[in-house]
């Protein structure tokens, strides 16, 4: 099944029922249907057909949901972007993934501008803002009559997610519509998701956790989304009380903020029957405070861009485990193995390794990857953990270097590499240094020709990278720890 007819199935059930709220706009299933078949239709006529790849490089708008099903339905790979990804960044993932269109909102404009002329396979450029150089999104436009939904098996390719490894240079796991429709129930059967509950989701849609549980599973059930742009925690605290709000999704980093807004005391919360968190491990102390709070019960569990969101969480049946991150998600099989691949006895730390219709069908164009992170149908997830008695499980560490900073993930390697185009710096190492309200903060590690300042370097950083990968602690080095190959070693700057 092509997982975008769980719109119009939903159009066809409840079609006046409110789909999106947005800027205090109101947009139904039926209208939302209706918008996605014009605008499926119209990208046909820009050669956009069954199989191409096109970049979705929004924040969190209505245009964002139209285009994503809009592309799902022709049959298209979406490829999703941060609108605040740099020159650079763009034109990596759009020339690995082979992308022939992208789709921008007024955020990235520029940035694609200065990327367009190194982008290799990109021939159509759709712009929510009118420019001379690309297609208004406006103008795609086609005959509802003409339009209809490509069929898709399950293990298609629905989108193409860039994550990274141990190489540090990202790579596109490969979601399928089996995945996003395998997980979509399930995540809506967890939550016990129902077209009565409003979902306030604020997360990036770019990001998997959100497309997936702040948009999918809402379309999927019927619930109403109500979408907001950015997180101030004093105006998304009014909007869960004047809205009444039923689930809230968010990352720890927000469930931070909110403990220290006076609101979190004044307004009344009590429509809220859950929030959910993700990205990271939530402190208990947080969240024991936001729970006593707002008196709301957090769903927190552990997941991956290769599981297509989750792997473990806390069914409402079972007894929360200050600590824990739940069990397995039901249909799916999970092991905690040694190196050798052997599965190691309760309360022993090992690798995370899971096996089920969730998993990824591996890296796009990157077979070796694949093979390392895929044997034999289990998916090796490169995070360390254990099991209880209970089969509660416990992340005890990363074995990748990847850093994550208020929900982000920020993978070092492309940091460093950054660095060293610095004409200044000699040597770098990029860790993820412990922070109370992000969670995890980028440190950089520097060894320098001359005397150069932190915002010398800050400064340079922005010219390449998206704001949440730029280094906020900068540490001058005469020389940094190395093996006696001369490998640089970051257990020791992680120590400090």
């Amino acid at each position: 099944m092509n997982i975008s007819e769980v719109l119009f199935q939903t159009a066809k059930e409840i079609p006046n029922h409110a789909a999106i709220v947005f800027r205090n706009e109101k947009i139904t299933y039926q209208e939302l249907a209706d918008k996605v078949m014009e605008k499926a239709a119209g990208l046909r006529k820009y050669g956009i057909t069954n199989g191409s790849h096109v970049g979705l490089m929004m924040a969190n708008k209505p245009e964002y949901v139209i285009a994503y099903f809009s592309l799902l339905a022709i049959g298209a790979t979406v490829i999703p972007l941060n609108p605040t990804f740099k020159e650079n960044e763009i034109t990596y993932i759009l020339n690995d993934s082979d992308a022939v269109a992208l789709i921008v909102d007024e955020i990235g404009l520029g940035e694609v501008q200065k990327a367009h002329k190194s982008l290799s396979s990109v021939k159509s450029i759709f712009t929510l803002t009118e420019t001379e150089a690309y297609v208004a999104w406006e103008e795609v436009s086609g005959k509802p009559a003409n339009f209809y939904i490509e069929p898709k098996n399950q293990y298609d390719n629905a989108q193409i997610i860039y994550t990274s490894g141990t190489t540090g240079k990202p790579k596109g796991a490969l979601i399928t519509h089996g995945n996003l429709g395998w997980m979509s129930e399930t995540s809506a059967d967890l939550l016990e998701l129902t077209k009565e509950d409003r979902v306030l989701v604020v997360l990036p849609l770019f990001h998997a956790y959100a497309k997936l549980q702040g948009l999918l599973i809402c379309v999927l059930r019927g619930a109403t989304i109500y979408l907001e742009e950015r997180f101030i925690p004093d105006v998304i605290l009014q909007k869960l009380a004047d809205y009444q709000i039923s689930i809230f999704l968010g990352v720890p980093t927000m469930y931070t903020m909110f403990i220290h807004s006076p609101k979190i005391k004044e307004l009344d919360f009590s429509s809220l029957r859950l929030a959910g968190s993700g990205g990271a491990s939530l402190p208990v102390e947080i969240l024991e405070k936001v729970e006593e709070e707002m008196g709301v019960q957090i769903g927190e569990g552990y997941g991956q861009t290769e599981s297509t969101v989750m792997i473990s969480c806390f069914p409402s049946n079972i007894e929360k485990v200050p600590g824990s991150v739940g069990v397995p998600v039901p249909g799916l099989e999970l092991q905690i193995v040694d190196p050798n691949g052997r599965e190691v006895p309760v309360n022993e730390v090992g690798e995370i390794i899971f096996k089920g219709p969730n998993g990824m069908k591996g890296y796009y164009k990157k077979e070796e990857a694949t093979n390392e992170t895929i044997k034999e149908g289990w998916v090796y997830t490169g995070d360390l953990g254990r099991r209880d008695e209970r089969g509660y499980l416990y992340i005890v560490d990363r074995k990748k270097d990847m850093i994550i900073r208020g929900g982000y993930n920020v993978y070092p390697r492309e940091i460093e590499e950054v660095l060293y185009t610095h004409p200044n710096i000699v040597e770098c190492a990029v860790v993820g240094e412990s922070d109370p309200v992000f969670g995890e903060e980028v440190a950089a590690y520097v060894v320098t020709k001359s005397e150069i300042t932190p915002d010398d370097i800050t400064s340079f950083c922005k010219q390449q990278l998206a704001h949440y990968k730029i280094p906020r602690k900068i540490y001058f080095m005469k020389e940094l720890p190395k093996t006696t190959t001369g490998k640089i070693l970051k257990t020791p700057l992680k120590k400090k």
